[in-house]
């Protein structure tokens, strides 16, 4: 059998799971979940990315997840402690509620970039871990300004509501700024975050020894929520206007219903026109973001590809959310294979030589440099 190892040309990646066999550890790790109160829930991850790596294959070799459950209960036990105390903390005052809070605010760059590096170095291929390079200091510089936006807005939120007689229109003109302005500052500001985020976990990351580099830029994010919002926008006001044509149609024709309100079919064909641009936005902003992010990354000196299609993204989306909906949540496993075999089969690397030296050269240099100490300080706490 040739492989990429044998023949330098692009090198698809492959997913062969199937739903009757990952049904099967779906189902025991949802039952013991429950029985358990969620303990076992650091069990039934380990579990799921075992199976979707285990069966996610490159150069005909399968990815491996390493992770340790203890780790990532620990992690969790944390991320539980850290909601409690802000929740009774503002049980007592809504300075201790802040105070908690701002805690909170200021470890989570930490956090981040732990759970960063728990994904990262407990991944392998071809018994060639990932790694991660945690660097504190650029994560804090990365995420002050949008937890400085996040909180100048929540704070500026929490002291201009009004008490009693201080409702006049000079405070509701300033609540509506800020309620409008607000918002609108984190939705311009957040492909840029995103952005910047993506490049932070892709340039830290390694194959071994070899980096990782993303090329993408900030501006490509935003033409993907922009056009994404400007198609939405167009097909919201073509539905609108047919609907309003339909209703006034059926109100210049007297009838009883019309008078009486909105008919049921009118209320139907609303949902049912906004819906589907709701599955395309989605679709879209999941296919163009995945490709722009993986075909951006090279590894080394190859370079990854994606090409997904927005209208089997969308097909998928409607499919799958069907299929959970009639069968009470139990196709869903069906749903994360289908998934999951399609975006492996649209996803490819593009090697710049021979993978076989490349693995083992990364093999051996690993071996020599032997485990960081640092992995002691990794978690997993889901961010």
């Amino acid at each position: 059998m040739e492989t990429a190892s044998d023949n330098v040309g692009p090198v698809s990646f492959e997913f062969n799971g199937k739903a009757s066999e990952y049904f099967s550890i779906w189902i025991v790790n949802v039952c013991l979940t429950i029985l358990t109160l969620g303990i076992y829930s650091a069990w039934a991850k380990v579990r799921n990315n075992q199976y979707f790596y285990g069966n996610t294959q490159l150069d005909g070799v399968s990815f491996r997840y390493l992770a340790d459950p203890v780790k990532i209960l620990k992690g969790r036990i944390i991320a539980f402690i850290a909601f409690a105390a802000y929740y009774f903390s503002g049980m007592v005052s809504p300075v201790a509620a802040a105070l908690v809070f701002g805690i909170l605010m200021i470890l989570t760059p930490a956090f981040m970039v732990m759970s960063m590096s728990f994904r990262m170095r407990n991944s392998a291929w071809r018994n060639v871990r990932f790694d991660f390079n945690k660097d504190y200091k650029k994560a804090y510089l990365i995420l002050a300004m949008p937890v400085v936006v996040i909180g100048l807005y929540m704070y500026a939120s929490y002291n201009l509501q009004p008490t009693g007689e201080e409702v006049n229109s000079e405070n509701m003109s300033t609540i509506l700024m800020v309620a409008m302005v607000g918002p609108l500052a984190i939705f311009l500001f957040f492909p840029w975050w995103e952005f910047m985020i993506n490049r932070f976990q892709l340039n830290q990351s390694s194959y071994g020894k070899a980096d990782f580099t993303f090329g993408a830029k900030a501006k490509q994010y935003y033409f993907v929520y922009i056009a994404a919002i400007a198609v939405f926008v167009i097909g919201a006001i073509a539905a609108g206007a047919v609907i309003a044509g339909v209703a006034a149609v059926s109100a210049a024709a007297g009838s009883e219903e019309a008078k009486a309100g909105p008919p049921m079919a009118l209320l139907i064909g609303i949902w049912f026109a906004i819906l589907p641009l709701y599955l395309w936005m989605g679709a879209f902003v999941q296919a163009r973001k995945t490709n722009l992010i993986v075909s951006n990354i090279t590894v080394g000196k190859h370079k990854l590809e994606s090409d997904l299609k927005v209208g089997y993204m969308m097909f998928l989306y409607l499919t799958n959310t069907l299929a959970i909906a009639f069968s009470a949540g139990l196709l869903m496993p069906w749903a994360k294979v289908r998934t999951a075999r399609y975006k492996a089969s649209r996803t490819r690397l593009l090697p710049a030589g021979n993978l076989e030296s490349f693995v083992a050269a990364e093999y051996q240099a690993q071996s020599a440099l032997g485990e960081e100490v640092g992995e002691i300080f990794d978690m997993d706490l889901g961010l």
